[in-house]
């Protein structure tokens, strides 16, 4: 007899071994004895989970000359023929292959034909969602009125591409990715029936590898079987799979926060030297971060973590110091790195670059560190002739108190602003000329500031430049500025014009001109020196502000 492969010599042929889909088999065993059986099935999923398989076994209940049961026997001559794929009751259709208009009505005019030896004639369509248009218009009258002997069984890796006719006439049961852990404990059980001895890291390789799916874990394990008739470790599964040793992510992650890139480059260069795939590696160092990321953030379930008990305490070390962003940047590049290959990137030099920049990074700070830091530096610069450190310290304390005090209690000294007592100008006769509004311009801000903040937030960057027949024209500093878009809003300037005409007694029209004039110093305008107060006891905040650039 020919060589049967462990992924269909192990194929699991009732209920209870099927791997990881309780939720399902369940339910599907719950509907078989009670006769809740529906005319049409979705099973949708992840390759190698098992829908195939749970179609056959659900066929096998169905027509089980002891049943219908939720256990078929799979002695009978119904069971070992739908085994073997033989059952002229059941029928397996490959939809990739089979799916036109003309495959469809050719299942219509069969349908009609009673079973030959089972209760039930059975259609197992696998990767219906392959099928044309038309073939799912054809399809869709006799899915919704089979004839009572007629059950189908669709399998999909994508129920995405279903039209949502097909979707709404069928029952559908949704597989899941099988565990790792769980994945391991099969390909341990079978390498143990198969007379195989395989180190428990190396069948934790192999799960890892396989990525949920039951089919690709026993392939690969036949395939390290090939090669060694008796014993696998865990160097000779990870050279034959092409596998990413988790040793190695280890290594290279610890490289990377310890900003070593040069070591991080010598083990990548022994990686590739071995023959190793650049983006295979990139690939599992993402999932390696990813998998930093949660212990970072207190998952601690290995199933989750994919990780063995000696690996989680080395994780865990790795990770005790460093802040959950840094994980999140080292994730992000490697992302850019996997999108620089799609481009045409040479996998190679592109992993490199990665790596460097990721060593290179700067650690996450956040803004209460910062401010530390700088009030830490204030206190320094103490020491060549300012006030004593603790002294700038306490004060610099002293000005952050203030000015956060000042967000809920307007009387704060820090943020007061001008006396309610500026008098608005009255005239009693002579005409207003530019010389006049640039004299009074400082009063004039401090009486918008009373009136109006908004307006008093632009008014630092204006200034009068010209006024001819009760036209005043503003100049506004910088072409295309934000002060200059805000003040052209037809609101902003009539509330502008009309503060004018209060404060000055005179008719004025404005024009805002965006341009640029010189500047007579930093206090030049009353906007500048209210700006000027709110920093008023608080240095730090204040070179903090001119550091960052604040607007």
């Amino acid at each position: 007899m020919s060589y049967l492969a462990l992924a269909r010599r192990y194929r699991p042929g009732d209920f209870d071994t099927i791997l990881s889909q309780h939720h399902i088999t369940t339910t599907l065993k719950n509907a078989v004895s009670s006769g809740r059986i529906s005319h049409a099935y979705l099973f949708c999923g992840p390759r190698g989970t098992g829908k195939t398989t749970t179609a056959r076994v659900l066929a096998k209940a169905l027509n089980c000359e002891k049943g219908p049961t939720p256990e078929p026997c799979g002695e009978c001559t119904v069971c070992k023929e739908i085994t073997l794929g033989s059952s002229p009751d059941v029928f397996e259709i490959d939809a990739a292959s089979n799916r036109g208009i003309d495959d469809i009505r050719e299942l219509r005019e069969n349908v009609r034909y009673s079973p030959v030896g089972g209760r039930y004639k059975i259609y197992i369509i696998d990767e219906i969602h392959r099928l044309t248009r038309e073939a799912f218009d054809a399809l869709l009258k006799t899915l919704e009125e089979p004839p009572l002997h007629v059950i189908f069984i669709f399998a999909t890796t994508d129920p995405q591409a279903l039209p949502a006719t097909i979707l709404s006439r069928t029952q559908r049961y949704d597989f899941r990715r099988i565990p790792v852990s769980a994945l391991a404990e099969a390909v341990n059980s079978v390498a143990r029936k198969e007379g195989l001895s395989i180190d428990p890291n190396a069948a934790l390789l192999v799960a890892k590898k396989a990525d949920g799916s039951l089919r690709d874990a026993l392939s690969l394990l036949d395939q390290l079987s090939s090669f060694s008739d008796s014993n696998i470790d865990m160097e000779m599964a990870a050279e034959v799979l092409g596998l990413v040793k988790t040793d190695l992510l280890f290594a290279i992650a610890q490289s990377i926060i310890n900003h070593d890139a040069a070591e991080a480059l010598a083990q990548l260069s022994e990686f590739v030297k071995s023959g190793g795939d650049p983006p295979e590696l990139a690939e599992a160092l993402a999932g390696y971060i990813r998998t930093l990321l949660l212990i970072r953030n207190g998952v601690d379930d290995t199933e989750i973590l994919e990780l063995d008990k000696a690996e989680m305490e080395k994780a865990n070390k790795l990770v005790a110091e460093i802040d959950p962003v840094d994980l999140l940047r080292y994730f992000t590049a490697l992302a850019d790195y996997k999108w620089s290959v799609k481009q045409g990137q040479d996998p190679v030099y592109s992993l490199e670059t990665a790596v460097v920049k990721m060593a290179a990074m700067d650690r996450a700070v956040s803004l209460e560190e910062l401010l530390r830091g700088m009030q830490m530096s204030s206190a320094t610069r103490g020491l060549t002739g300012g006030p004593p450190p603790n002294a700038r310290a306490t004060s610099a304390q002293r000005g952050f108190d203030k000015a956060r005090k000042s967000a809920t209690d307007t009387k704060s000294t820090a943020y007061e602003p001008p006396p309610k007592t500026i008098p608005k100008r009255k005239r009693s006769g002579g005409s207003l000329t530019l010389e006049t509004i640039l004299a009074e311009w400082d009063d004039f801000c401090k009486f918008v500031f009373k009136r109006d903040k908004a307006i008093f937030a632009h008014l630092g960057m204006c200034k009068p430049s010209a006024f001819d027949d009760g036209l005043l024209t503003v100049t506004v500093n910088g072409n295309g500025n934000f002060q200059y878009e805000q003040l052209s809003r037809p609101g902003k300037k009539r509330s502008l014009e009309s503060l004018l005409e209060e404060y000055f007694s005179s008719d004025v029209k404005l024009k805002l001109l965006a341009g640029s004039f010189q500047a007579e110093g930093q206090n030049s305008t009353a906007a500048n020196r209210e700006f000027e107060k709110k920093f008023e006891g608080s240095p730090v905040a204040k070179r903090l502000f001119d550091l960052l650039g604040g607007e």
